[in-house]
């Protein structure tokens, strides 16, 4: 019919039935977009401009800050009627951290002939003590030891022929890429007691140069992380470098030998203290008897490093996951439909000491959880176009599952998986090791800028990156919930 032979009442009568029609389409609308719509990138970042305040003191595990940024969270979880575990008092899980703390620290690169002026080295550019060292004033030739592993049934030593005993030992990051489990070696506090076991007076990881937190506090010697620039210096009257050396070990070949050259270590550090932490976990119960004593993980860890030698804001690395698991968590307390499976939330704490809090939830779930089939961990994904899936293609139905849930609410969002294995690095890694299905989301395609540094700020943030892979964890939480 032409337009103009309909008369205006027609007319009328026809807009009218359009538009009663689109208003029966919205009313049904799925219920899961609904939810997953309530994530918003405008939440994502006013949560991050918050965790990432003085306020909170970098978010240190074991201190005020730490606690203030735990009982905020479990506050808002309770505000948007998620449930607390019976056994867990106002949503928090404490356990027991041994914490120490920095005080000062130099490092200087002496002149190989002892001729000539100490070359002083500069945090962040050079190097930074670790967190948890141990005081010392140490003053020795470095001795170089490969990845720092001694594993006889595995037929590796690292320290073959190395006369390490009074020295400093500087040792890479990283394991052989020979398809075997080095997990067990593959981490700051394994090479560190290794060096300790073999009679070092200070230890140096080659790997960036940030404040890290894992290792023992209970050490007894100064530990510091080293640049690349920096190692190959200290190296460089062997005539070799990081990167050369990184290919033979990785290849599963081994290099150990006096470096030639000596340095100067101090670090004043605060004597360990045990501190409790918290993990923060609400629980949205699973619809179905039978099946609700099963749940899925959607977790980030809470923590960073703290305020030391200046406010280490963590807004990537982790406030950018916190926030956007609280979206998720608020968004999902309102979904009209719910899964046949429990979703657990939670906030780790101790992430940055060695997943201490995801590996003490692994082993002591809240009561009347009695399987996790599923953990989706949300770590520095404040920036980016997409997300690596670390344990991706270790369980690819977790990544079919956020490939669909992206597909569906966040399109222009791109995926990539990887495999886990070795050093996890992130909370998924004591699930895995319990045998359970887990992945780590990571930002990918851009700088996560500041790393571990006071640079780590809100003003990097890409709030629109939160918002989508909230939504695709999200969705893939339910679906894995609900699923067979």
């Amino acid at each position: 019919m032409r337009l103009r032979s309909i008369t205006p009442l027609l007319a009328f009568a026809l807009l009218s039935l359009q538009l009663s029609t689109v208003t029966v389409a919205r009313d049904k609308a799925p219920p899961m977009d609904e939810a997953v719509a309530r994530v918003t990138a405008e939440g994502a970042f006013a949560t991050v401009d918050l965790l990432a305040s003085p306020e909170y003191a970098g978010r240190l595990t074991g201190t005020g800050g730490y606690e203030a940024a735990a009982r905020w969270v479990a506050e808002e979880c309770k505000r948007a009627g998620l449930q607390a575990p019976g056994d867990f008092k106002g949503y928090l899980q404490p356990f027991m951290v041994r914490l120490g703390g920095l005080e000062s620290s130099k490092l200087d690169l002496l002149p190989a002939d002892d001729k000539g002026q100490p070359q002083a080295q500069a945090f962040f550019k050079d190097f930074m003590p670790m967190l948890q060292s141990a005081s010392g004033d140490v003053t020795a030739e470095v001795v170089f030891a490969g990845f720092g592993i001694t594993a006889p049934d595995m037929g590796r030593d690292d320290y073959a022929g190395l006369k390490a005993e009074g020295k400093v030992v500087m040792v890479l990051r990283g394991e052989p890429k020979d398809g075997r489990n080095w997990g067990a070696f593959d981490t700051t506090a394994a090479r560190e007691a290794n060096a300790r076991k073999h009679g070092a007076l200070a230890f140096l990881v080659v790997d960036q140069p940030v404040l890290s937190a894992s290792g023992h506090p209970e050490g007894t010697m100064p530990a510091a992380m080293v640049s690349e620039d920096l190692a190959n210096q200290i190296l460089a009257g062997q005539r070799i470098k990081v990167e050369e050396l990184r290919k033979v070990l990785e290849k599963g070949g081994t290099a150990a030998f006096p470096a030639g050259q000596k340095v100067h270590l101090t670090v004043k550090a605060r004597p360990p203290q045990d501190r409790q932490g918290f993990n923060v976990v609400a629980l949205l119960p699973g619809t179905d008897r039978k099946l609700s004593g099963e749940y899925v993980v959607v977790g980030a860890h809470l923590d960073h490093v703290g305020s030391w030698p200046s406010l280490f804001p963590g807004a990537d690395d982790n406030a950018s996951g916190s926030a956007t698991l609280l979206e998720i968590a608020r968004a999902s307390a309102k979904a009209k439909e719910r899964p046949k499976r429990t979703i657990a939330f939670v906030w780790f704490a101790g992430e940055e000491m060695g997943l201490l809090g995801s590996r003490h939830f692994a082993e002591h779930p809240p009561e009347g959880l009695r399987q996790c089939v599923a953990v989706l961990n949300l770590d520095m994904v404040g920036v980016g176009v997409g997300a690596y899936v670390a344990g991706g293609k270790n369980f690819p139905e977790i990544f079919k599952a956020l490939e669909e849930a992206r597909d569906a609410y966040a399109p222009g969002i791109k995926l990539m998986a990887g495999t886990s294995e070795g050093e996890a690095r992130a909370d998924h890694g004591p699930f895995q090791e319990r045998g359970i299905h887990a992945v780590s989301l990571f930002g990918s395609g851009a700088s996560h800028h500041g790393y571990h540094t006071p640079e780590d700020t809100v003003f990097f943030i890409t709030p629109k990156s939160m918002e989508a892979i909230g939504r695709t964890a999200m969705a893939a939480a339910f679906a894995l919930a609900d699923g067979p």
